[in-house]
């Protein structure tokens, strides 16, 4: 992935990004993710949604969150704080991680970290390129099994950390 370039207010009156524009959230839903951002789907441009419509399997302690449409979104304030969470992604499927974030713009919990990652996408960054260590990196097939893994591994706030949820430690 690369940086994407910004929606022109022509594309955006366009009825080919309105089409798109469309389609994303349906995509986000049948792929079941609770973000996703339009390289994700062969869009090339600065485009991202996010929501929780009741329940999602893969994030089961998730509570909901109205669909939101970020067109052309600038970050321009961090917290200093951070927080840690099982996080998977439609583009690398199979593999989910524990690694942190900064709570950006006004936003604060779940929401926050979507946004980021969401985010991140546009800048052209994966997850795996994020993680602390290559520790933190689970196959998703293994979360099913955690209840087996030794004590406190990958960290403490890790281990304890239910799908969905945030934590304050690593």
């Amino acid at each position: 992935m690369q940086f994407q370039p910004k929606v022109t207010q022509e594309q955006l009156e366009s009825k080919e990004f309105q089409q798109h524009l469309a389609m994303l959230p349906r995509a986000m839903k049948k792929y079941g993710g609770i973000g996703i951002a339009a390289p994700q789907v062969g869009w090339w441009t600065r485009v991202f949604c996010f929501g929780i419509d009741g329940t999602n399997p893969r994030y089961p302690n998730a509570n909901e969150l109205p669909l939101q449409i970020w067109i052309n979104p600038e970050i321009t304030w961090y917290s200093k704080e951070t927080n840690w969470m099982w996080e998977g992604c439609l583009s690398v499927p199979g593999l989910d991680e524990n690694g942190n974030t900064r709570e950006p713009t006004k936003l604060s919990d779940l929401a926050a970290r979507i946004v980021q990652h969401e985010y991140d996408h546009l800048d052209g960054r994966l997850f795996p390129s994020c993680v602390p260590s290559q520790e933190f990196l689970v196959p998703t097939a293994s979360m099913e099994a955690r209840d087996g893994w030794a004590k406190d591994w990958p960290s403490k706030g890790s281990h304890k950390t239910l799908l969905g949820d945030l934590c304050d430690e690593r």
